[in-house]
């Protein structure tokens, strides 16, 4: 499928990432930690640049955001980022995961111009799962196109992240109040395939008192393309600082919005919609 005329290229550029990821943690990871449980690897390093010198052709004139190398070096970047076009890159969501050798990790590229997501890739090597948004052009698992359903009343299921960038309390709230809706939630650890999985119907909603954008925007889209609801999250300058995120099928949204907004600790408030 060709979406526009780069599409192939950066399809194929993600894919042998995903695959570097997998062949350098089969031959034995260099790991370092950068906070509470919060850790780098050779492998984040070398799929960023990788991802970072396969874009760099196609698209000279943008500037890169990534989680291990910051913003790109170039004159007036954050003055200029409304205007310009800034590729979004998380080389490895779910590093722990990933370390471990669990499935439950991800690539996530996203492109952002005029403070608007236009693409996002999220790519899950071990899981076999490729996913596509353009901005109103649709979502897309493997190549087939993704619209949610929402789940039945009593058996909806929330994706949670845990950010330490927040107090406990607001997660902690949020548990109480999800389980006196009757609605359960999982923890997977990997944020930006968790909203992936929003959009393919895994799991119905997903909320994080804090992201990075590298975590969030592909996700995101992917959400929005696919017929669910979700936060501004480039308001406030969240390209750069991170935000809170809420997605969700339309009506869980609804049903959350009418019942969980009145606690301003872990849910936006209804002007916060997109």
């Amino acid at each position: 499928m060709e979406f526009f005329p780069e599409y192939a290229k950066l399809e194929a550029a993600i894919k042998a990432a995903g695959k570097r990821a997998q062949d350098i943690r089969a031959n034995g990871l260099a790991i370092m930690e950068k906070g509470r449980q919060d850790f780098v690897s050779d492998a984040d390093i070398a799929v960023e640049n990788d991802l970072k010198e396969a874009i760099l052709p196609l698209f000279p004139n943008d500037q890169f955001l990534g989680e291990e190398s910051g913003l790109s070096d170039k004159e007036g970047v954050k003055a200029q980022s409304h205007k310009m076009g800034v590729w979004v890159i998380d080389p490895i969501d779910g590093t722990t995961n990933f370390l471990q050798r669990m499935d439950y990790w991800c690539v996530s590229v996203a492109y952002v111009v005029n403070n608007e997501i236009e693409l996002g890739f999220i790519y899950a090597p071990d899981r076999d799962e490729f996913f596509f948004a353009m901005r109103d052009k649709g979502a897309y698992l493997n190549g087939k196109k993704l619209s949610m359903t929402e789940p039945e009343i009593g058996q909806a299921i929330i994706g949670l992240g845990r950010s330490n960038r927040r107090p406990l309390k607001g997660y902690l709230d949020l548990l109480q109040t999800l389980d006196a809706l009757d609605i359960e939630y999982r923890r997977f650890g990997a944020g930006a395939l968790m909203l992936a999985h929003v959009s393919s119907g895994l799991v119905h909603g997903y909320f994080e008192a804090h992201l990075n954008s590298w975590d969030a925007l592909a996700g995101l889209l992917l959400i929005q393309e696919a017929g669910g609801k979700v936060s501004s999250f480039l308001d406030s300058n969240g390209l750069f600082e991170g935000n809170l995120v809420w997605a969700a099928s339309p009506l869980l949204w609804d049903r959350l919005e009418t019942n969980c907004l009145t606690n301003d600790s872990f849910l936006p408030k209804s002007n916060d919609l997109r």
